[in-house]
């Protein structure tokens, strides 16, 4: 994925799926995560909607019924995204963390994000 972050903070490693307003991206975290690193991850999964040749940059405003689910015992997750709102050049996105050996889903929330135009 194409991120302007330092690789220790480059969670976001590819995009796995994209279909319409919804993407799932692979992250890797360095450590094991915090919630504040899952926030970072999802913004930065954001990216997958992005076409190589329509990039744009994004500001993390908000985080929002951000929760912890269960148990972080993994470095590797799956975050789902899908996009809720659009208000000009804020957009808002729901977020979903899996672990990706077992599948467990253990984070959710929602993320605003100021796009420049």
């Amino acid at each position: 994925m194409n991120l302007p972050h330092g690789e220790y903070l480059l969670f976001a490693k590819e995009c796995v799926e994209r279909r319409g307003d919804y993407v799932v991206v692979h992250c890797i975290f360095p450590t094991n995560p915090t919630l504040a690193m899952f926030l970072e991850a999802a913004a930065q999964s954001t990216a997958g909607f992005n076409k190589k040749e329509d990039l744009k940059r994004g500001f993390l405003t908000i985080g929002k019924d951000i929760k912890i689910l269960n148990n972080i015992v993994s470095k590797e997750y799956l975050i789902h995204v899908s996009k809720d709102i659009y208000l000009g050049r804020y957009h808002q996105f729901n977020f979903e963390v899996f672990d990706k050996e077992t599948e467990l889903k253990v984070v959710n929330g929602a993320l605003t994000l100021q796009i420049e135009v």
